[in-house]
């Protein structure tokens, strides 16, 4: 039995292309110096500022293996 389709409290998809239309709108006259200058800049959103912070990888095969595709040490063999 098919269940009736519920209204979205998030749209995933349309949130992504909103935020993408945004930043497009702001990179798309920048040379290529202002590009990476704007790259550079932490962002403000604090889940995506503590990723800036880090900036180098995790270290260890298992880590990697599962950035490829989760399959434990298959990269590695």
């Amino acid at each position: 039995m098919k269940s009736e389709p519920r209204e979205k409290k998030f749209d995933c998809v349309k949130w992504t292309r909103e935020v993408r239309d945004r930043i497009n709108e702001q990179i798309a006259d920048m040379s290529g110096e202002e590009l990476r200058e704007w790259l550079s800049q932490r962002p403000t959103d604090p889940v995506l500022a503590r990723l800036f912070d880090r900036r180098k990888a995790p270290e260890g095969g298992r880590v990697r293996a599962q950035a490829a595709g989760g399959r434990g040490g298959a990269l590695h063999r």
